[in-house]
């Protein structure tokens, strides 16, 4: 931990450093001084060392720790983080079949540049199609000591929610998941469920783009949601009115700007029904999020996330918008939660999208996102991702491995297996207590 404790404190000394030169993206972050950093991973230390008895699903104990501190807003709400959660790994052991570590190489839309790269399906588990090798090995989402140890990583790094990714009900027929496997996700829901009480984390819906989602589906949806899991004690709910979170993915001014009528129907549909929620929209930023915004309000949405972990992939992802995104929406009483990851590269699928890899820098990265997320003062934060494999966004902890044929996997060295774990709990009790001393300042008043 000392040796964590002074990587860290020395990295964002170069942040530091490197911002009064003047950093790429033209934004001075604000990152916190070392002294900060060192009092605030003086209580990531004792996070460590204070840790809770629970039993685990075969009744054996085990240690995990303890939930972060935290507060209720003036709002009724309490500041949460929340991470994205796959469910769509398989793999022969368990499911009799590989389901998404064997991806496929995605082709380019250009002829031209698509014909530069071979096409070809990853073969797991020597060489699975992510830029990093998972240290659990090339898991199933189905196997439940994977779930189990899983959830209690989330719980170790100060998550609140494990944003499931969500691609259908269990009979839906069409699309399953951007490999095109068939993972049925909502199979497992029981399975996540459980394994999310035992360790004192919540789970909310990812809705992904399954083949034919529409407004109208999505209203199905939720009541089937509601119907089937809506009574389980580890659905994260919030506020007074306790109401779960939904994350809906790919609807946005970009992606839906012709069914923005149909969305609001919905959702004034379920307005103060057993199936209100909070409804967020992906923000793209795009016209400098004018669209977003008219999109946001015109849908009926509660607000808005941005998801990208690729600093600037989408406007909405660059870091330096989310002060002044954040203050827009609050003040029309919308809720923003910005995205933050440690990094991103996806050239193992898509070989013709180097120039968006963002290099994790030994978790300077991730700090500056973390950094400017607390600056804009959000509702929430959401991590991008825990275990995205595909796209190198995870901070599942990752292992060295090489290849029969040479294909190379790095680890997160010079940085501890667990850093990510660590590293977001950390960043997490900081917003928690930011939020808390923002309250109390606001009430003293």
């Amino acid at each position: 931990m000392a040796r964590y404790r002074f990587i860290h404190a020395f990295l964002l000394i170069a942040l530091q450093l490197l911002s009064s030169l003047g950093d790429p993206f033209g934004d001075d972050f604000g990152d916190p001084s070392v002294d900060e950093v060192l009092e605030a991973e003086s209580h990531l230390q004792e996070d460590v060392q204070d840790v809770e008895d629970v039993q685990d699903q075969d009744g054996d104990v085990i240690a995990i720790p303890e939930q972060l501190p935290s507060c209720i807003r003036d709002d009724g709400t309490a500041p949460a983080v929340h991470a994205a959660f796959y469910l769509w790994y398989g793999n022969i052991e368990t499911d009799g079949r590989w389901m998404h570590w064997d991806h496929k190489v995605l082709p380019h839309w250009d002829p031209k540049v698509d014909e530069l790269h071979r096409k070809f399906s990853w073969q797991p588990p020597d060489e699975p199609h992510s830029t990093f090798y998972p240290e659990k090995g090339t898991y199933s989402s189905a196997n439940n000591e994977t779930l189990h140890a899983q959830f209690q990583e989330l719980r170790q790094a100060g998550i609140d929610s494990a944003m499931c990714s969500w691609w259908g009900r269990k009979d839906w027929e069409g699309k399953r998941d951007d490999a095109d496997s068939g993972a049925n996700t909502d199979v497992l829901m029981p399975q996540v469920l459980e394994a999310a009480a035992t360790a004192g984390v919540y789970v909310s819906f990812h809705i992904e783009p399954y083949g034919g989602r529409t407004p109208e589906t999505f209203l199905e949806d939720l009541k089937y949601i509601f119907r089937e899991y809506g009574k389980h004690p580890a659905i994260f709910r919030e506020g007074p009115q306790e109401r779960p979170i939904f994350w809906l993915y790919d609807v946005s001014a970009q992606h839906s700007l012709s069914e923005v009528a149909q969305w609001r129907a919905v959702l004034d549909a379920v307005r103060g029904t057993e199936l209100d929620a909070i409804f967020l929209c992906l923000w793209i930023g795009t016209g400098g999020g004018r669209e977003d915004l008219r999109f946001l309000t015109e849908g009926g949405f509660d607000g808005a996330y941005t998801y990208f972990a690729a600093e600037g992939f989408t406007p909405g992802s660059n870091t330096k918008s989310w002060q002044d995104v954040s203050e827009r929406l609050k003040k029309i009483g919308k809720i923003f939660v910005p995205s933050v990851g440690p990094g991103y590269d996806d050239t193992r699928i898509r070989p013709w999208n180097k120039h968006n890899i963002r290099l994790r820098k030994d978790g300077a990265s991730y700090d500056r996102m973390w950094s400017a997320a607390l600056r804009s003062r959000p509702h929430a934060i959401s991590v991008t991702s825990y275990n995205e494999w595909g796209e190198g966004t995870q901070i599942e902890p990752a292992m060295k491995h090489r290849s029969a044929k040479g294909e190379f996997y790095p680890s997160y060295s010079p940085q501890e297996h667990t850093y990510y774990l660590d590293i977001t709990r950390y960043w997490s009790r900081t917003f928690k207590e930011g939020q808390c001393r923002d309250s109390v300042a606001k009430n003293e008043l």
